[in-house]
């Protein structure tokens, strides 16, 4: 799989899932596509987002800029510009 199919496999995971922010190891689970790259993409492509926040495991959370936009209410994405926490 290149890279380009491997990123679109991920956004459509994180597309049609109910959660806007995901774990690298659950996208990976989910998408069949090995952690590293997968943590790799996420990490370094601009399609994704890295949320400030972790889990409740301490884990890094990532997103897409649509899931984040279309999902999250207006008020939290204002708290998280204001607190630059998020990027958008």
């Amino acid at each position: 799989m290149n890279e380009s199919d491997a990123k679109e496999k991920i956004r459509a995971a994180i597309r049609h899932s109910k959660e806007v922010w995901h774990t690298a190891s659950d996208l990976a689970t989910e998408t069949g596509i090995p952690l590293e790259t997968t943590l790799s993409l996420l990490e370094t492509s601009g399609s994704f987002l890295r949320a400030y926040h972790t889990n409740r495991l301490g884990q890094s959370v990532f997103s897409t800029r649509e899931k984040y936009l279309a999902d999250l209410p207006w008020r939290s994405r204002l708290l998280d510009l204001l607190a630059n926490k998020v990027g958008v």
